[in-house]
């Protein structure tokens, strides 16, 4: 039995992760062993071969590439009346726009998860970007006759942002450790609302300076062929997972099926799926419709007539 004046019994039940290392320090708790230990930010560096300021850089460009993903998404609901209009639609057939392109974006992004294990991600990254660009590109010519071609081709938009998105996290997550990896990250994420919100203005505001809206969807596709030139020139492929094991040894990828039923057994990670997938659900939902619903709330309060081809300028408050 320990006696009473044992050390480790001094130890507090409910000890705070921040002081932890106070504690360790104290000599209440016994040291992790250096073979568990994550190792040193600046210890990184040997381990990855790619150096901080290199590494900060490469955060910055897939910041970019994740804001152009953004801005290219809600650039349309920033122009949803105007192409309401262009191709004779409503309401029913507008929506399906968003969900034709989130239906393709659920079914390939775990696909591209796994060829992101086995293949260099950069070079997935840049052809995944490149066909998103020319998809777009294309999709703002396609006459007011063939609206189910311009469906079909909002769907496509999905390959390349699940060619992205499930893929740079993972750079990210190999560049850093600790608490640089989370603030990276956040970095990397930030990009979400700044996007969004720059997809609506960027409808709106090329729109009205071109008086067409086919104009809003050839903005992204020309910086997308910027940020594959950033991908291909200044982005290093790190090594998978060295950051973690401790040494740069090509990583040996596990069967798809036992990846998912490990994932099945993280709680913790399905009710957080969960969870993210119904916040998705409605903001997706109130940010497609959002500027419209406004357009026409204001027709209806105000009795005047709905503005049409771009930015409105009104008077009341």
């Amino acid at each position: 039995m320990a006696s009473l004046h044992d050390p480790a019994d001094s130890t507090p039940f409910l000890t705070q992760a921040d002081d932890v290392d106070e504690v360790k320090a104290a000599g209440a708790l016994p040291r992790v062993r250096d073979e568990d230990e994550s190792p040193e930010p600046r210890d990184v560096h040997a381990l990855t071969g790619i150096s901080y300021r290199r590494s900060v850089a490469t955060v910055g460009i897939l910041f970019f590439i994740n804001l152009l993903n953004y801005m290219d998404r809600f650039t349309v609901a920033g122009v949803l009346p105007d192409l309401e209009d262009a191709f004779g639609i409503h309401d029913s057939s507008s929506g399906l726009v968003q969900t034709v392109f989130i239906c393709s974006y659920m079914v390939l992004a775990p696909v591209f998860g796994y060829l992101g294990d086995r293949w260099i991600r950069k070079y997935i990254m840049c052809a995944g970007i490149s066909f998103w660009s020319i998809v777009t590109l294309s999709s703002s010519f396609i006459p007011k006759e063939y609206f189910p071609l311009f469906l079909f081709t909002r769907g496509l938009v999905g390959v390349g942002e699940a060619s992205y998105s499930t893929i740079a996290p993972t750079i990210i997550a190999d560049l850093f450790v600790a608490d640089q990896r989370s603030r990276m990250l956040s970095v990397f994420y930030f990009a979400i609302p700044v996007g969004c919100g720059l997809g609506y203005i960027a409808g709106s505001k090329v729109t009205s300076a071109a008086q067409d809206w086919h104009w809003a969807l050839r903005v992204t596709p020309g910086l997308g062929l910027i940020a594959v030139l950033l991908l291909v020139f200044f982005v290093k492929e790190p090594p998978r997972g060295a950051v973690e094991r401790k040494t740069d040894k090509p990583l040996s990828p596990t069967p798809w099926i036992s990846d998912v039923k490990a994932l099945l057994k993280n709680h913790s990670f399905v009710l957080s799926t969960l969870g993210f997938t119904t916040v998705a659900f409605v903001t997706g939902a109130l940010a497609l419709w959002a500027p419209t619903y406004l357009i026409r709330a204001r027709t209806v309060l105000y009795k005047t007539e709905w503005c049409k081809g771009g930015v409105c300028n009104y008077t009341d408050r």
